[in-house]
């Protein structure tokens, strides 16, 4: 055997050993994505959608997970995108809608120069592995490219999906848009952010974001480690509601104020929060984002 071959191929019995114990499945209802929309006509217009599952549901006698789609950034509003399944062989079959047929989108235990077609013609061969660290746990990245046209690259990282967005891997390929992965948020924790951005919801068309902030209310500091303020000027002696929501929309911190206070931090997960603050008429008068970093 060439020594070449004979080092690629110990390097893949290395990476499947070193992770073939504690792998990570995908399809989990505790998990949520942030994926940005490029338009390929003009790469100046953005969005973010977000993608979770949630559900059992059979069709043809075979399980699946309904897969939810949302495009307010305080993802309020679901809507049904199709359905989801992961078999016992690390494979992720996708249907966009439950006449459709399904695809296959991953093979988590795939071996060097394995192709995956997308459509007749458009297909990503494997090309090599990788790993990356997630909540001090290393996990598997699959490196994949295009034969037919090399600049179009793509991973695969093992219980989160493509780096094109959990069920859009392969689209590259055959639409004239991009997408990217943003955010991945598991157990309510951020446990991965692409570092060309700062933030999980990125829009410049469609979709304005839903945030006003009343000057009356100072909330500092943002990003937050250990605890933060709030700092108002409250004569009436009125009380006011402080609710902290974490990405999936569910509310994790709520305390009255009446003066000017601070709150500890150190329960909570580093991640992009929203806040609200209402009245004694419970109406929202301050609403904005939260960033814990500790």
């Amino acid at each position: 055997m060439r020594p070449k071959k004979f080092l690629t191929l110990l390097f893949v019995v290395i990476v499947q050993f070193c992770f073939g114990q504690e792998y990570h499945k995908l399809v989990d209802t505790n998990k949520l994505w942030s994926v940005l929309l490029i338009n390929g006509v003009n790469p100046n217009y953005k969005s973010t959608h977000f993608i979770k599952f949630k559900g059992d549901t059979i069709i043809n006698d075979t399980m699946y997970k309904k897969v939810l789609k949302a495009e307010d950034e305080f993802h309020n509003n679901w809507e049904l995108n199709g359905f989801i399944r992961e078999d016992s062989t690390q494979k992720v079959y996708y249907k966009y809608n439950s006449a459709a047929n399904e695809k296959l989108i991953y093979d988590f235990q795939p071996n060097i120069n394995d192709t995956f077609y997308f459509t007749q013609y458009d297909y990503l061969t494997v090309c090599g592995f990788d790993s990356i660290k997630i909540n001090d746990q290393y996990r598997k990245v699959i490196n994949l490219y295009c034969p037919s046209a090399p600049s179009i690259t793509e991973k695969w990282i093992e219980g989160i999906g493509s780096t094109e967005g959990v069920i859009y891997s392969g689209y590259s390929l055959i639409t004239g848009s991009d997408f990217e992965l943003l955010c991945f948020y598991e157990n309510d924790t951020l446990s991965y952010i692409d570092s060309s951005y700062n933030e999980c919801y990125y829009n410049t068309y469609g979709v304005i974001e839903n945030i006003f902030v009343n000057s009356s209310f100072i909330i500092y500091p943002n990003p937050a480690t250990q605890n933060i303020n709030i700092s108002f000027n409250n004569q009436q002696n009125m009380p006011y509601t402080f609710e902290l929501y974490n990405y999936y929309g569910e509310i994790i911190f709520k305390k009255q104020i009446i003066n000017s206070t601070s709150f500890e931090l150190s329960n909570i997960s580093n991640g992009i929060y929203f806040y609200i603050i209402k009245d004694n008429k419970n109406f929202i008068i301050h609403r904005n984002k939260l960033i814990i970093t500790k």
